[in-house]
């Protein structure tokens, strides 16, 4: 099996594959966050997330504090990845190995 460009990998493979901010950057991942207790919907700059926190970080599964005033709400972080529409977005959630490999 050969490479593969990241556009024409299906939606299921991005999904399960945690990737690091510089990986989606390159590939041309669209991120925002959400947070449900208030609905505010904020675009995310991957760039600056480099810059900020490190070119390492990996946004699956992890969430931060609402940017609304007053609101204590979590953010979550969600994704539209290379090669799909853009403005549909989907969680980011953090995969369990132990699913992935099938062990109980």
């Amino acid at each position: 099996m050969g490479y593969r460009k990241p556009e024409r990998r299906g939606l299921a493979y991005h999904l399960a594959t945690p990737a690091t901010i510089s990986v989606m950057l390159r590939d041309g991942w669209v991120v925002m966050a959400r947070c449900p207790a208030c609905q505010l919907d904020l675009r995310i700059d991957l760039e600056l997330m480099a810059r900020l926190n490190g070119a390492d970080l990996v946004l699956f599964g992890r969430t931060c504090r609402c940017r609304r005033m007053g609101c204590s709400g979590r953010m979550f972080f969600m994704g539209t990845p290379p090669g799909e529409q853009h403005g549909l977005f989907w969680p980011l959630r953090a995969i369990d190995i132990k699913v992935l490999l099938g062990a109980s």
